[in-house]
């Protein structure tokens, strides 16, 4: 379903559609052509959503002049008291190759070039009495579950100091403590990644963000000589960050477990590995997503084979040191069913 917003019907795509309460509520909004650019590739992403619509959410889109009354305009709908399940902020990035998902929005306008309106402001402040940066309200681990062997998409703490981060931060700013989550998308021009791939990488946003996930996960449980098992601890940054976890991932498309297990295994540890049986199979709630966890053991691996590059500490755990570590949600149920039962 797709609608316009109707406040600002002069700013939007019109589209027929009547509000619905059961769906949820999603804003897409782009910006019209700046800098002397006779076409927005954000803008053209919107149209194409206006028209086809988006299945499963109420879908309004928007496009923004490139100047501060529309940098304003989302923030206003917030202070309405509008209630959005989530904003999605398109803008073109001249500079960049790839799409870039912007982690926060600083509270700076340090402009290189005028403004559609003329402006040119540089070392101010947007918002007075404000933070001096804001983090995106988007929940970072989901999209870098969908986006993590996507070499067209790359995290970004830089949203520069134009129309773009200043949108983001007076959207940021006026969500407040609300749950709406919120992210800014800077996209590159056509030469580095056709509009039909990068609407393809908005809808998988879009997705991620307004339709609870469910991920197939795959753990492998490796073993030393001495029977110990390997686990795995999140490092500094990540959402789980000092967690541990089996070695493991996302079952991407077209994989089966096994195939899943062995690219994820030598992606982490650098080592090839046979899996030999699923062990366990475990499902969780993790609030924003829902993950199905496999278990694997397989075949005993050398410890100095090994050479960790997606975690920062690795251990290997005998059977009643399992419970001395802070295991993942998902894995502590296990862990506590083999401290008392065994190891498989």
């Amino acid at each position: 379903m797709n609608m316009t917003y109707p406040r600002y019907e002069k700013d939007n795509l019109p589209h027929p559609f009547a509000y619905s309460v059961d769906l949820p509520r999603v804003l897409l909004t782009g910006f019209q052509p700046f800098n002397g650019n006779r076409e927005n590739v954000s803008e053209e992403v919107v149209r194409r959503f206006s028209q086809s619509g988006f299945e499963g959410v109420e879908l309004s889109t928007m496009v923004l002049s490139v100047d501060e009354k529309g940098s304003r305009k989302c923030s206003e709908i917030l202070n309405l008291g509008d209630s959005l399940d989530v904003i999605v902020h398109l803008g073109l990035s001249e500079s960049r190759e790839k799409v870039s998902l912007e982690m926060l929005a600083k509270n700076l306008l340090d402009m290189s070039k005028p403004d559609n309106s003329g402006r040119m402001i540089c070392g101010s402040k947007i918002v007075q009495n404000a933070p001096d940066s804001l983090k995106i309200t988007a929940p970072i681990h989901v999209l870098d579950e969908e986006f993590e062997h996507d070499e067209r998409v790359v995290w970004s703490e830089d949203a520069g100091g134009f129309v773009c981060n200043e949108t983001l931060f007076r959207t940021l700013e006026a969500n407040g403590t609300n749950d709406t989550k919120i992210i800014f998308v800077h996209l590159p021009n056509k030469s580095y990644i056709n509009i039909s791939d990068q609407a393809e990488i908005v809808s998988r946003v879009i997705k991620c963000l307004s339709i609870k996930p469910l991920y197939g996960v795959v753990g492998a449980l490796l073993n030393d000589s001495k029977g110990r098992i390997l686990a795995c601890r999140r490092p500094e940054g990540d959402a789980w960050s000092g967690w541990w976890e089996f070695p493991g991932g996302k079952i991407e498309e077209g994989e089966n477990q096994e195939e899943a297990l062995v690219r994820e295994i030598e992606e982490e540890l650098g080592i090839s590995v046979i899996p030999h049986s699923c062990v366990a199979e475990i499902s969780h709630d993790y609030g924003d997503r829902d993950v199905e966890l496999f278990i694997w053991k397989c075949e005993t691996v050398d410890p100095s084979t090994i050479f960790p590059s997606e975690h920062d500490e690795i251990k290997w755990v005998s059977q009643d040191e399992l419970i001395n570590l802070k295991w993942l949600p998902a894995d502590l149920p296990l862990i506590q069913e083999w401290t008392l039962k065994g190891i498989p």
